[in-house]
C-alpha cells in the first residue's frame, strides 16, 4: 500500500541511486583533459552519498521510535558534512546485530582522504570556480586536490608499472620543435609533450579506475547499512523496497570495479 510516507522515501531512494551512479559514471570517464567531468562528478556523487546517509539516519529514527523525526530534531542535527553523516551511521551500525550483512570500509587511509575531500566539496568547494572569479578567499582546486590527496596515495598503491611511453619520447625528440602541448594534468603541472601527456594518461586513467572503485566502495557501505537498518522497522510503517534502488550496490568488488556506465 502506498502511504503519505511511502512515497517521498521511494523518491528520495531514486534520487540518490540516480546521482550516485551519474556521479560514478563521470568520475569513472574523468581525464586532465576534461576537468569538468571531475566537477560533475564529485557534485552527483556528493549529492546521491549525503541523500543515501540521510535517509540511514531516518530509517534509524524511525526503527527505534516507532515515527519519523521531526524537522527541527533532523535540520539541526545534519547539514552537509559527509564525515559527521559516516561517524553518523557508523553508530547506526554498531546498534545493527553482528548476523547483518554490511560491507566494510575500504582502508582507513583511503577513506579518510576520500571523505575529507568530499565533505568539503559538498560544504562550499562546489562553488571554488565561482569563488575564483568573484574574488572569494581563495582555497585549492578540487580536482587539484582530489588528485594531490586521494589519487597521489591510490597511485602510491600501484603493484604493475606503467604502459611503456618510449613511443612518446621519441615523438619528444623528433617532433619536440615543431609540435606544442599545452595541457595542465590534474595536480596542476603543466604538460609540454608528448611523454608527459602519455604519462598524465597512464595517472588519469588509473586514478579514474581506482577512485572510482574507492568511492563505489564507499557509497556501497552506507547503502548496506540503509538495507540492514531498514529490515528493523517495524510493520506497521510501510517503506519500499530499497533494494530494489540500490541492486548495483550489493554485488561484489571484482563486479563494482568491471563498472563504466553504473546503468544497471
Amino acid at each position: 500500500m502506498i502511504t503519505p510516507e511511502w512515497r517521498p522515501l521511494a523518491h528520495e531512494a531514486g534520487l540518490a541511486s540516480y546521482s550516485l551512479r551519474g556521479g560514478l559514471a563521470s568520475l569513472r570517464k574523468a581525464n586532465y583533459a576534461d576537468p569538468h567531468v571531475y566537477y560533475g562528478g564529485f557534485f552527483q556523487y556528493t549529492i546521491g552519498l549525503e541523500r543515501i546517509m540521510k535517509l540511514t539516519l531516518i530509517v534509524d529514527h524511525v526503527a527505534q521510535n516507532g515515527n519519523f523525526p521531526s524537522n527541527q530534531q533532523y535540520t539541526k542535527k545534519y547539514g552537509h558534512k559527509l564525515t559527521d553523516l559516516l561517524a553518523g551511521i557508523a553508530d547506526v551500525r554498531n546498534r545493527l546485530d553482528p548476523s547483518a550483512h554490511v560491507w566494510e570500509l575500504p582502508d582507513t587511509d583511503l577513506t579518510d582522504a576520500a571523505i575529507s575531500f568530499l565533505s568539503d566539496f559538498a560544504i562550499g568547494a562546489r562553488y571554488y570556480n565561482i569563488d575564483v572569479l568573484t574574488g572569494k578567499e581563495k582555497t585549492q582546486d578540487p580536482v587539484e586536490r582530489w588528485f594531490t590527496e586521494v589519487g597521489k596515495l591510490l597511485i602510491s598503491k600501484r603493484k604493475h608499472p606503467w604502459r611503456n611511453t618510449e613511443w612518446a619520447q621519441n615523438l619528444d625528440t623528433h617532433m619536440g620543435r615543431v609540435s606544442s602541448i599545452r595541457f595542465e594534468a590534474e595536480d596542476g603541472s603543466p604538460i609540454h609533450g608528448f611523454a608527459a601527456a602519455a604519462q598524465a594518461a597512464n595517472e588519469s586513467e588509473y586514478v579514474a579506475k581506482e577512485g572510482t572503485f574507492l568511492c563505489a566502495r564507499i557509497a556501497r557501505h552506507a547503502i548496506s547499512i540503509l538495507l540492514a537498518r531498514s529490515d528493523q522497522v517495524p510493520h506497521s510503517v510501510t517503506f519500499p523496497y530499497f533494494i530494489e534502488f540500490f541492486y548495483l550496490f550489493t554485488m561484489d568488488d571484482a563486479y563494482l570495479k568491471r563498472q563504466k556506465s553504473f546503468t544497471v
